[in-house]
């Protein structure tokens, strides 16, 4: 059982980061859609023209090149430094031009200065600053990282289905690789009515037969009426919840905002 009072999140990341793409059937095409996704997002509700972005929990970098191929000036940061080593050589890969940092969301303002006319943190990542004031901090941050009536995009999975359901069993992708399958799923734990804990499983098979790494995600649990409220207090106005789009239930709830 994980100790959530002594939990690392940056080496916690910094271990997932070479393989987080595989917690995707196909991280590639999924990072260009969400970047059209986000697009979509940032065309319907900003109030203004929108060209530097800010994704200020950037992990290996699938929103931030998705929006630089969508034309951004985008700027991606991150706690994990092995995070951003890798979304570096992928955007090398993906030939765009975005600027990457490592910073902790909760004190941005000691490595990016500046403005941008949006900022995001996506992909269930607010959620793993484990206590309300560290998401207040974060939120904080955000907010001054914004030009006046900048646009804010949050997006965060569905923690009251998951505490009501309390799966334990959860199946991601299965792989085909040069040496065989890989398999990828995961166990959840509960060890507080806050917490939930990813363990998952990589199973590649190989010529011996087949070997197993796990590895952690630590998460709290951040209700809609709750980061509401949050980002309310930390100054953003005009908050909506899309759940949705075009009659198909998205992966995430996305809390867009403006400042």
């Amino acid at each position: 059982m994980i100790d959530i009072d002594i939990v690392d999140q940056e080496q916690l990341f910094d271990g997932i980061a070479d393989e987080y793409d595989l917690l995707l059937a196909d991280w590639e095409n999924d990072l260009l859609e969400q970047g059209r996704q986000l697009d979509g997002f940032i065309q319907r509700y900003a109030g203004q023209s929108v060209r530097s972005i800010l994704d200020c929990t950037c992990g290996i970098g699938t929103q931030c090149i998705g929006l630089a191929r969508q034309g951004y000036q985008v700027t991606g940061t991150d706690i994990s430094r092995k995070s951003v080593e890798r979304a570096r050589l992928e955007a090398r890969r993906f030939n765009v031009d975005v600027r990457f940092e490592v910073a902790d969301i909760r004190v941005l303002a000691k490595t990016v200065a500046g403005r941008f006319d949006c900022v995001i943190s996506c992909d269930n990542s607010l959620p793993a600053l484990l206590t309300e004031a560290d998401v207040r901090a974060g939120l904080a941050q955000m907010y001054q990282r914004l030009e006046a009536s900048g646009l804010c995009i949050i997006s965060i999975r569905d923690y009251r289905s998951i505490f009501e359901e309390r799966k334990q069993f959860h199946p991601r992708q299965v792989h085909t690789t040069p040496t065989g399958r890989l398999v990828v799923f995961d166990l959840w734990e509960y060890p507080r009515e806050d917490i939930v804990v990813f363990n998952v499983f990589y199973l590649p098979e190989g010529a011996q037969g087949w070997s197993v790494a796990t590895r952690k995600m630590v998460y709290r649990a951040l209700y809609p009426e709750q980061l509401v409220g949050l980002l309310a207090r930390s100054g953003f106005q005009d908050v909506d919840i899309i759940r949705e789009v075009d009659g198909n239930r998205l992966p995430f709830d996305f809390y867009v905002c403006r400042k």
